[in-house]
């Protein structure tokens, strides 16, 4: 418990303990200028000298090094180091330094009363600055560097836990993925299909047996990776419908629009395809007249827009829109793309829709396959 509590003040990320860890960490800062500078005191004249020497230590430990590090590490650095604009930065940086120098310099004069202007001169200058600047740069550099290194350590920690968390709930999410997508029920209406066109030796009977094949495979040995070729992706929900298609038949309206250029780019997988699998599941399968889906998918620049829409029946609960299913695309979505993707999913009399939008990555995926895609063209189900 008490390990606990240490580590929420040191290394969390809660705002309830984020004031916590900096009050403690300028009272050490404090405590350590007051002992530090009430040695400099005689002894005897440490009593008589403490609203002096409370007022020296928390200026120069408190005022001058929180003016300093505040600015630097929450402005400088993030504003300007980190973004590659360094003239700025350094700019910026001396013109701290100067402003930390004369604030101190105006302390100092106020607090010695320093010599009268008639004699004040270049030499005097110097003598009253050059302590100023040697006090300076041994003390706000050396706070910085250990606030800096503990919002490093912080930062570092935090990331570790993120990846840590990003593994787990991925796993999680991909099994129950695979477990909503290819569970028991899909299989033996999927193979039932393939075995009445087997024995009306129908061509179609291989056709199914190497998509669901192909489903299969994708999912079980290429799925366990971050991230996957967007085309085959598609490819997979491509055979997904067309199975779907071939359990309904005439009596479903499906239709599958794929635009845009989808070459070298990649996508974490098994996130588009809960949310036709929902449509399916909790759409079409309650319709009984007339059901349909509508499917959109487009590359624009490095977005993908993902469009999908189907019939709903009349009374319909909200279950569709709060399936396990598409709560795990919500947490997977959250972790893998926190800032680059936005996801809206609208319930109406008569229709279920879902508009989500990706930021996507270039990259070159080595594939020994030759992926079939015809982006740009209109794939209706008959």
């Amino acid at each position: 418990m008490k390990y606990q509590k240490l580590y929420n003040i040191v290394l969390a990320d809660k705002r309830s303990v984020r004031w916590k860890r900096h009050f403690l960490f300028w009272l050490a800062v404090f405590i350590y200028h007051l002992l530090r500078i009430g040695m400099m005191y005689p002894p005897e004249k440490i009593w008589e000298s403490r609203w002096s020497l409370l007022e020296i230590a928390f200026f120069w430990g408190i005022f001058t090094n929180g003016l300093f590090c505040y600015t630097v590490v929450y402005l400088l650095i993030p504003k300007y180091f980190q973004k590659r604009k360094y003239f700025w930065f350094i700019l910026g940086f001396l013109s701290l330094i100067i402003i930390c120098l004369l604030i101190n310099a105006l302390h100092n004069l106020i607090n010695r009363q320093f010599t009268t202007v008639t004699g004040f001169n270049f030499s005097d200058f110097i003598s009253f600055m050059r302590p100023q600047i040697i006090r300076f740069f041994g003390n706000p550099p050396l706070v910085c560097g250990l606030l800096l290194s503990l919002k490093i350590l912080k930062g570092w920690h935090l990331e570790q836990l993120k990846t840590e968390t990003l593994g787990k709930e991925s796993a999680n999410a991909e099994l129950q993925l695979l477990k909503a997508q290819v569970h028991p029920h899909f299989l033996f209406n999927t193979l039932n299909n393939i075995y009445s066109f087997s024995l009306n030796q129908s061509p179609q009977a291989s056709i199914l047996v190497r998509k669901l094949s192909g489903m299969l495979s994708y999912m079980i040995n290429e799925c366990d990776e971050k991230l996957v070729p967007l085309e085959k992706e598609l490819i997979l929900i491509q055979d997904y419908m067309g199975l779907e298609k071939v359990r309904y038949g005439k009596r479903l309206d499906t239709q599958v629009e794929i635009h845009g250029d989808f070459k070298n780019k990649v996508i974490a997988p098994l996130l588009m395809i809960p949310f036709v699998e929902n449509s399916f599941k909790h759409g079409t399968s309650q319709m009984l007249q007339h059901p349909w889906i509508k499917l959109e998918i487009t590359t624009d620049a490095n977005f993908l827009i993902f469009k999908l829409s189907n019939s709903k029946p009349s009374l319909h609960s909200k279950k569709q829109s709060n399936g396990i299913g598409l709560i795990n695309v919500q947490k997977r979505l959250q972790l893998l793309y926190p800032n680059d993707h936005q996801l809206d999913i609208n319930l109406t009399e008569e229709r279920f829709i879902i508009e989500m939008q990706i930021m996507l990555s270039d990259e070159t995926f080595k594939t020994s396959e030759t992926v079939e895609m015809m982006p740009g063209k209109v794939f209706t189900y008959a």
